[in-house]
């Protein structure tokens, strides 16, 4: 049987109002306010609990661990953790957001889900966005492909994709901007990007 399941992020210990979706309004107004991480965090998951007792399936999608250390050792910073972020502060202060930011909790952006009836081998694909507009965003792919694993696990079932190629050609903002048409969730559908 299908079920169509809520899924929100966990808002993480590195959230803050850097205003670094240009464009995007709610983040330009709450630039520079103070935030409250555990507070966010046990306000998210006072919603997805009112969603469940309402009925609804609901998923949660942990944070990522952030600052990805990762990225920054492949771009050529070395030494220690501190170390690593002092010569970030030093060389691009305004990238230090990006890499402290906890905006993967936006789970729509996180991927495109293909259901079932919509794909070849009949098994639900996941595809983590590349998020390519956005430096704090794009940063996310790699490590919500992971978690996408660990939720997934059922090979059986789900299909985790590889996110696009990284390019502005190929940008994905994952099912934030996405519609399924369909008479019955069994059937196959349209969806419209």
């Amino acid at each position: 049987m299908t079920h169509e399941v809520n899924f929100d992020g966990l808002i993480g210990p590195t959230h803050h109002f850097a205003g670094l979706s240009f464009g995007n309004i709610a983040s330009t107004l709450h630039q520079g306010q103070t935030s409250n991480p555990k507070k966010a965090a046990l306000q998210g998951l006072k919603k997805m609990k009112v969603l469940h007792d309402l009925g609804l399936k609901q998923g949660v999608i942990p944070p990522l661990c952030r600052p990805d250390l990762r990225v920054l050792k492949n771009l050529g910073f070395t030494g220690t953790p501190e170390a690593i972020l002092h010569e970030l502060s030093l060389q691009s202060p305004e990238m230090i957001s990006a890499f402290f930011s906890a905006s993967n909790m936006w789970t729509a952006n996180s991927a495109t889900v293909s259901p079932s009836p919509d794909t070849r081998d009949r098994k639900v694909h996941l595809t983590p966005a590349n998020l390519t507009a956005k430096v704090h965003r794009a940063l996310e792919a790699v490590e919500t492909k992971k978690v996408l694993q660990a939720i997934f696990a059922s090979e059986s079932h789900f299909k985790i994709d590889d996110p696009l190629f990284p390019h502005p050609n190929f940008g994905d903002e994952g099912a934030a901007n996405t519609t399924r048409f369909c008479q019955d969730y069994e059937k196959q559908g349209l969806q419209c990007f």
